[in-house]
């Protein structure tokens, strides 16, 4: 046999038992696109009216995160010093001082443990927000599940992103 044949039906082999071991753990893999992110919650009350948001018995703790649309999170956006709530932009340094929402802190998905210690100043029993790009960017979806299994159980994904941010409103702060 020859050593083309022998790496070809090793890569189907090893294909086949990857296939074969996500389907037995009934976890299919996506055939095409990126795999399906977290499910999210919905805040505890139905936010009629997103300014008048109570953030403390609306986002109780949670082992997973919440979904906040634009109007919540505007609500959030103006009660954010008084109420204790952070935003954090999960988006590529370079994207993030383009603009972003003012005061985010910047927490690349990709680089996170280098964020530990601007990490370990948000109080765990505070409100988090996280955001990147737009709804089909998965970013915040992941960044907010690494934040709830670090501790923070009062964590929110905004999934409009900045796609919504930017074209629905002019609070945008850009860094050099």
């Amino acid at each position: 046999m020859t050593l083309t044949r022998q790496l070809l039906l090793m890569t189907a082999a090893s294909v086949l038992l990857g296939l074969g071991t996500r389907w037995v753990q009934n976890d299919p893999p996506p055939l095409w696109g990126f795999p399906k992110p977290i499910e999210l919650l919905q805040p505890r009350a139905a936010i009629a009216k997103p300014e008048s948001v109570d953030p403390d018995s609306a986002f109780l703790p949670a082992d997973q995160p919440y979904e906040v649309d634009f109007a919540t999170t505007m609500g959030l956006y103006m009660k954010r010093k008084k109420a204790s709530i952070h935003f954090m932009d999960a988006r590529k340094p370079e994207l993030y001082q383009a603009g972003h929402i003012p005061g985010a802190l910047n927490v690349p998905v990709e680089q996170v443990e280098e964020y530990q210690a601007a990490l370990d100043s948000i109080p765990k029993s505070d409100l988090v927000i996280a955001y990147c790009e737009g709804p089909e960017c998965h970013d915040s979806h992941d960044l907010a599940a690494f934040l709830n299994s670090r501790g923070w159980k009062r964590v929110a994904v905004f999934v409009g992103g900045w796609a919504v941010w930017s074209e629905e409103t002019d609070f945008i702060e850009k860094t050099e």
